[in-house]
């Protein structure tokens, strides 16, 4: 007989105050005959959830709206917090807060001084601080989920992306899922323009399955020295062109991905990347 248990702890606040609070958890026992699920509680896994949530509660900042979430699972432990300051949020952890809250507040400020024009979508985008890794995980991850054919990547470029059986609660069904997108680079070139597109933070993405479309919007950019306002990419995935790279992967903050309704964080890395569409 297998044993799968799960315990989810979830606390929302707000400017240090507590406004919800949520535990979860169950068991399900299978064997030849079939699986059985109840409304069990582990006590291991729930007291393993509580420690997660101390480190959580000690680091998260106080001036912000904040979602606390540690999970255990027989496999697993692990925790992560989403933090949001105003229209922009991020999903990070005990450990790179701080950094992370650095990168939400120079974007949330280059968003107030940004103009209202978008950028020309002709002029080449410049992905800082591991973003890249977002246009990848559409372009690339979610493509390979579905099965699709790899990206035609330049000899210097390689995307790394393990698939495993994942689920968002105990209620819902394993699948197949992204646990990381980790892009590196080996010997790229790297012949910045004058005036590329400089992107900062992104908040959110998409890849159409049927026609191969990905979209990522834009929070914080520059251009010129110049914030620009907000913008979404919108292209076929066999339409970006890699053009360059330089330095080690760089953690971007975590990044929540939904597929049929369920939210999973997917670890991101990558280095410095230049890019162009077609």
């Amino acid at each position: 007989m297998t044993r799968f248990a799960h315990a989810i702890r979830e606390e929302l606040w707000s400017r240090g105050r507590l406004l919800e609070s949520r535990l979860e958890h169950g068991e399900a026992l299978g064997d030849e005959t079939g699986i059985l699920a109840r409304d069990a509680r582990d006590d291991a896994l729930v007291a393993a959830c509580d420690r997660e949530l101390e480190r959580l509660r000690a680091a998260m900042p106080e001036d912000a709206l904040v979602r606390l979430v540690a999970e255990a699972s027989l496999e697993e432990i692990s925790s992560a917090m989403t933090v949001r300051v105003g229209p922009l949020s991020i999903v990070t952890d005990a450990v790179h807060v701080e950094r992370d809250m650095d990168l939400l507040r120079r974007s949330r400020t280059l968003r107030s001084d940004a103009g209202l024009q978008a950028p020309d979508p002709s002029v080449p985008l410049l992905w800082l601080h591991g973003s890249a890794a977002v246009l990848l995980h559409e372009a690339a991850g979610h493509a390979q989920e579905h099965g699709h054919d790899p990206l035609t990547l330049p000899a210097w470029l390689r995307i790394d992306i393990p698939l495993r059986l994942r689920r968002a609660t105990f209620r819902d069904v394993p699948l197949l899922r992204m646990s990381r997108v980790l892009v590196s680079q080996n010997g790229a070139p790297f012949d910045v323009p004058s005036d590329p597109v400089e992107v900062h933070l992104v908040e959110g993405g998409a890849y159409e399955p049927l026609t191969g479309m990905v979209t990522v919007r834009v929070a914080a950019a520059e251009h010129r020295g110049l914030p620009v306002a907000p913008f979404e990419i919108h292209v076929h995935r066999n339409a970006i062109r890699f053009l360059g790279a330089s330095g080690d992967p760089i953690r971007y903050p975590g990044v929540i991905c939904s597929r049929e309704g369920q939210e999973l964080v997917v670890g991101s890395w990558a280095p410095l990347l230049l890019t162009e569409l077609t």
